[in-house]
């Protein structure tokens, strides 16, 4: 491609560009695609697991009828969402520590950065999951509904 343009400007007689780019990969110098797709793979799988779980735990519970046992009960309903949202948020972080210790070793996959950051971020990034998983839990009536797609 540089030579066509070079001999381009060359028969029209134009001067040779100011600058000159060069396009340099910093953060996977290989252009290896595994190292682009296999960290979205983590953060997709995890995103949608999680979801699913929380959206069919309330769901469940309405469809079986205890969740209004569990409304009667002496708590409130902050303490029952958040009972919700632990074990999908554990479930979540143990299946993204799995992803990530098979895309370091099965994929050698380089880590470059601070785990304690990575593992804020993702504690946030469960958080957000699990929040829309328990507010489409909540508009759903049935698990089918918590579960499916809206079709066109």
């Amino acid at each position: 491609m540089e030579s066509f343009n070079e001999d381009w400007r060359s028969d029209h007689g134009l001067a040779p560009p100011a600058v000159q780019l060069a396009p340099r990969s910093w953060f996977n110098p290989n252009l290896e695609t595994r190292w682009n797709l296999v960290p979205a793979l983590v953060g997709t799988i995890t995103m949608m697991s999680t979801l699913m779980l929380a959206a069919l735990s309330v769901a469940r519970e309405r469809e079986e009828g205890t969740f209004d046992q569990l409304l009667v009960a002496p708590y409130s309903p902050t303490e029952i969402m958040i009972g919700k949202a632990i074990p999908s948020m554990m479930i979540g972080v143990v299946q993204a520590t799995n992803a990530l210790l098979v895309s370091q070793l099965w994929f050698r996959i380089p880590f470059a950065g601070s785990y304690l950051t990575l593992y804020v971020g993702l504690i946030l990034f469960l958080l957000a999951a699990v929040g829309i998983g328990l507010f489409v839990s909540s508009i759903a009536g049935t698990m089918q509904q918590g579960c499916s797609t809206p079709s066109s």
